[in-house]
């Protein structure tokens, strides 16, 4: 009685904390989320957005009122410089102009503290080219921390489809596995009927044993792709996820669109390509600011001054308003050679520019082309499938009828092992090249990239069959 009773318990807790054991679902939206949250390289890339948007204070501080105090205490017997400081100090009578006094006065102390304000007025423009290269930076800075996000984004869509594909490959070898097993048994049992010889038995075990090589590499394969996902998401593991098939539902279509077309959207869009042209509006702005250096700067100033003989001495108060203009009108040459090298730097860049437009448009051809290949390869595939199996079928009936020979079946039966798994690569591949299309695009996000939307399907549904090993 008490046995049952334990029993019973054991299988009422085992009814509420089952679900506990259930993997949690993984589309693939939330593994690239999970990526983007983790990845050190885009936080580096944040960082430097902060470094650059500091540099636009720092640029706009070249106008901002300047503020100095200073303080000096010294200890003087020059004859000029102590009269001067018994001036300032407001300590003058008649007997500091007696000759033997001016040519030989005695030491005197003198605490200076003092303070200037200058106000910029005209920088020659510099200050406004600062400010232009900086924010064209924080630009260019932005448009790399959204590239680095494309480039996460892809590598996290790549290893999601990586692990899907290599669990349909587990499930495909472990049917191979199946059927080969049960090949195994039929020749067993047709040798026992003399029905066959001992070699269609030694055949048979033969593809057993290739079949359980492939099954374990497959396994294999497939814990390396969930250690790439664990890693790029930031995971210790991933393998507690239940990831979802997003390359079997989708809608796969032709690409029909034409290259030029799309050329002119990606460079709109793409941020490495925006990075470069916001580097070459800096370049320009670097060019003018640095002529600036030899332009007239004009500023406006005061100063306030206390000069006194020690803390408790007599001491005097002074000022002065003034106006300055400054002009480099000769530096040697030196702005007009950091000018020159500013200019030569933008046609550098703009060649550049150039460059990377061509890769772009070549990007966008091969992403259409393999789009376009994939959707043929998954048409013939799926047709040499379909085909595969139904021969299997017919030789494996034949077989039991002793109207096939055992090399015919087990040709049968890697054919089939070999067309699901082409299939399912150019599953693999059409739903990566859409990626790399969206990336060349510039349209790597959830907004415009469809696998990112795929609805979610559990992955107890492949697409030979139900649950793993299942026939």
């Amino acid at each position: 009685m008490n046995s049952s009773r334990k029993v019973c318990s054991i299988l009422f807790l085992l009814a509420f904390v089952s679900p506990s054991w259930a993997a949690e679902p993984l589309p693939i939206s939330k593994a690239v989320q999970k990526a983007l949250n983790y990845s050190p390289s885009i936080k580096a890339s944040k960082d430097g957005e902060r470094a650059a948007s500091e540099k636009i204070g720092e640029a706009r501080s070249m106008k901002g009122m300047k503020v100095s105090v200073s303080v000096s205490d010294a200890s003087l017997n020059s004859p000029m410089l102590a009269f001067g400081a018994r001036l300032n100090q407001g300590r003058i009578d008649k007997t500091d102009f007696d000759p033997a006094r001016l040519n030989d006065p005695n030491s005197i102390n003198n605490l200076q503290v003092g303070a200037q304000v200058i106000f910029p007025i005209y920088l020659g423009g510099m200050d406004y080219h600062a400010v232009q290269a900086a924010k064209r930076g924080l630009e260019a800075t932005g448009n790399d921390s959204k590239r680095m996000e494309e480039d996460i984004t892809f590598r996290a869509i790549e290893t999601y489809l990586g692990v899907i594909l290599a669990r349909e490959d587990v499930q495909v070898a472990q049917k191979a596995l199946d059927g080969s097993r049960e090949s195994v048994r039929n020749a067993q049992a047709a040798m026992d009927a003399q029905r066959a010889v001992e070699s269609d038995l030694l055949q048979a075990k033969v593809q057993d044993s290739q079949n359980e090589e492939t099954l374990l590499r497959m396994k294999n394969q497939l814990a390396l792709e969930l250690d790439r996902l664990a890693s790029i998401m930031g995971e210790p593991s991933a393998k507690e996820y239940d990831l979802n098939m997003p390359f079997l539902s989708q809608e796969c279509s032709a690409c029909s669109e034409e290259p030029g077309k799309l050329l002119t959207q990606a460079l709109a869009r793409r941020p490495d390509f925006l990075k470069v042209s916001s580097q070459i509006q800096a370049t320009d702005h670097f060019e003018k600011m640095t002529r600036g250096t030899t332009r007239p700067h004009l500023v406006l100033g005061a100063t306030a001054e206390n000069s006194r003989d020690g803390f408790s001495g007599d001491n005097h108060g002074n000022g002065m308003v003034f106006a300055r203009m400054d002009w480099n009108i000769a530096d040697g040459g030196e702005a007009g050679h950091k000018a020159q090298g500013s200019r030569f730097q933008q046609d550098q860049l703009k060649r550049m520019r150039d460059a990377l437009a061509d890769q772009i448009h070549l990007e966008i051809r091969e992403a259409i082309t393999n789009i376009n290949n994939s959707l043929e390869r998954i048409r013939v595939s799926r047709q040499a499938v379909d085909q595969s199996q139904e021969s299997l079928r017919i030789l494996r009936d034949r077989y039991n009828v002793g109207m096939a020979i055992m090399s015919d079946l087990l040709g049968a039966q890697n054919s089939l092992l070999s067309h699901q798994m082409n299939h399912m690569k150019a599953l693999y591949d059409y739903s990566l090249s859409k990626a790399r299309l969206k990336m060349a695009l510039g349209e790597l996000d959830l907004e415009h990239c469809e696998i990112l939307r795929t609805p979610e399907i559990s992955s107890d549904d492949g697409l030979y069959g139900k649950k793993l090993g299942q026939p």
